[in-house]
């Protein structure tokens, strides 16, 4: 059996881990006399739901040019050259990078997959859809008088 996690109801984080070689069965019991509702997850499948959980919480975005040149200047930026703008050089978690892009005088941030099976990066097309939405909000990471 692979790796698993086991996890709970109560929380969206793993609780424990259960190596490959282990007895899945007898830690999961074991673990339920804590928890009646606990259950096991294979980490793979943990790991691609907290991408995409990740990945929703910061779509493609507008945001203030203090915002972006904040953020060039935080960490050093990676560049592609398949991908518009730079990401932030430290993931948010697994593959997935901040990714930052100028186009047209505006600035737009989104997290980015750079994962080689699931890779979702913005484009300039994607930038033209959201402004063609017309429900575009520019956001500004800092308050007024930072």
């Amino acid at each position: 059996m692979s790796d698993h996690y086991i996890m709970t109801t109560s929380s969206q984080y793993p609780q424990t881990y259960v190596a490959e070689g282990a007895d899945h069965a007898k830690a999961l019991a074991d673990y339920r006399q804590k928890d009646p509702e606990a259950f096991l997850v294979t980490c793979e499948t943990y790991q691609k739901a907290e991408v995409e959980r990740t990945m929703a919480k910061f779509p493609l975005t507008r945001v203030t040019e203090r915002f972006y040149e904040h953020m060039l200047g935080i960490l050093p930026p990676i560049y592609s050259r398949f991908s518009p703008g730079w990401f932030v050089s430290e993931p948010v978690v697994q593959r997935v990078y901040t990714q930052f892009i100028e186009h047209k005088g505006r600035y737009y941030a989104g997290y980015a997959n750079l994962s080689m099976t699931d890779r979702k990066c913005w484009t300039i097309a994607d930038i033209e859809t959201l402004e063609a939405s017309g429900n575009v909000t520019e956001v500004d990471w800092f308050t007024e008088d930072s």
